[in-house]
């Protein structure tokens, strides 16, 4: 059956890539899907406090960080297409082959998917359970972080659990996400209505880049592009492509995707939230912690509908995130020991569980020193994915006549491997103290 349903979408995506533009884009709207999956990854925690963190700091100034930042990052999320659509290895399989397991099952598979992921899903479980107890504060409830961190495991990891099972639940999964995502833009529009708006700055801030001197402002962009210009986030776009089972019939739809469900919705979503904080706080005093973060518009917003929107705005984020964070952990897991991509494995299942050791967020909130530790692991050696990344895409051995011809695109794809180092060893050595 899911041979027939892939059979009938192939044909259908053959006419739709030579028709109209306008009327290839409506047809293409329906089988949109792994961009989605991977903008909830891209959307948690982290991107959440880095851009409200900007907000608060520097006003409508940086709103340009995660519009260039995603820009820069499909460079490297394109490969993945390329690498989805014209091999039937997945790529870290592929580093395995071509290149050695160094680099595909230790470098990508294990430090920069699986362990990074662990360890990041403590922030989605603090901010998220943070959010939840301040909610129900707003109606006389005590909800403490202590009990509700189970909210967030139920809304999420079912839908991370069936994801891969068969052809509908992975659709199933990708359409929650869109719908997640579709709540955080609605609430969060909300947001920046009742706090004020000031569009041609807004404009001027997404579209015109700056950078305040001074460490704090490269310190603080830089938190904000690690949530996009990420190993991580490449593999997971290329395996929920693969996961779809793309072909190369697929790749104008993987490119149409990658705009509307990818770079709209992150772009959009993070540009409100970093609004809404430079208006709140217009550089004045910021949070410091997850629960204060959390709470920190509700002063600002009149309406009680709204406020409780805000916390759910974040709900939608943190959720979202322990989806993509789970599937793509556990999937990366299994091709880092050479096992297929099966759900119904043990493997995959200690993936899946193994991300949920995040809900001790709920107890000790985002453990730094474990951030650190990881992101200086990514540090050293994220330049090596990233440059295995750009070997393979131009390795005969991998991908034939479909090798990258355009020296341009080369060009973009070392700066992003560049840009993606510099970061991590920036974004360590500020956490470590090494500058002020």
């Amino acid at each position: 059956m899911s041979e027939q349903v892939n059979l009938n979408e192939i044909q259908d995506l053959e006419r739709l890539n030579q028709a109209p533009a306008l009327t290839r884009w409506r047809g293409f709207s329906k089988y949109t899907g792994p961009a989605f999956l991977e903008a909830v990854t891209t959307l948690g925690a982290g991107s959440f406090a880095s851009v409200a963190a900007m907000g608060a700091a520097y006003g409508y100034e940086m709103l340009w960080i995660p519009f260039y930042s995603y820009l820069l990052g499909m460079f490297m999320l394109t490969l993945g297409t390329k690498f989805a659509v014209h091999s039937r290895l997945d790529v870290i399989t592929a580093q395995n082959k071509y290149q050695n397991k160094l680099i595909g099952s230790a470098v990508t598979g294990l430090i920069a998917c699986y362990l990074g992921y662990v360890t990041f899903t403590f922030g989605q479980y603090a901010l998220g359970t943070d959010a939840l107890e301040n909610m129900f504060a707003l109606v006389n409830i005590n909800f403490p972080r202590s009990v509700n961190w189970i909210v967030i495991f139920i809304l999420s990891f079912p839908f991370a659990w069936m994801y891969g099972k068969n052809d509908k639940a992975v659709r199933f999964v990708e359409n929650f996400c869109k719908i997640l995502i579709a709540v955080m833009l609605v609430v969060f529009v909300a947001v920046i209505f009742v706090t004020g708006v000031d569009w041609g700055a807004l404009l001027h801030g997404l579209l015109i880049p700056t950078l305040p001197s001074g460490i704090e402002g490269i310190s603080t962009g830089i938190a904000a592009l690690i949530s996009v210009v990420a190993v991580g986030d490449w593999c997971q776009y290329h395996y929920a492509m693969k996961q779809r089972n793309f072909t190369p019939t697929h790749e104008k739809l993987a490119h149409f995707d990658l705009v509307v469900g990818g770079l709209v919705p992150v772009t959009l979503v993070l540009t409100f939230v970093g609004v809404a904080f430079a208006v709140t706080f217009s550089g004045g005093s910021f949070p410091d912690d997850t629960y204060a973060l959390a709470n920190a518009l509700v002063g600002a917003i009149p309406s009680l509908a709204i406020q409780i929107g805000f916390y759910i705005g974040i709900l939608a984020i943190t959720v979202s995130t322990m989806i993509g964070m789970s599937t793509i952990a556990a999937q990366s897991l299994c091709r880092a020991f050479g096992k297929p991509l099966d759900p119904h494995s043990k493997l995959w299942k200690f993936g899946l569980i193994s991300t949920q050791i995040g809900f001790l967020g709920a107890y000790i909130g985002k453990p730094m020193w474990a951030v650190i530790l990881v992101a200086g692991l990514q540090s050293c050696f994220s330049w090596v994915s990233g440059s295995s990344w750009f070997l393979l895409a131009n390795d005969r051995k991998f991908l034939g006549k479909h090798v990258v011809k355009n020296y341009l695109y080369n060009i973009g794809v070392l700066i992003s491997v560049v840009v993606l180092n510099l970061t991590f060893v920036t974004f360590v050595l500020t956490k470590l103290g090494v500058w002020a």
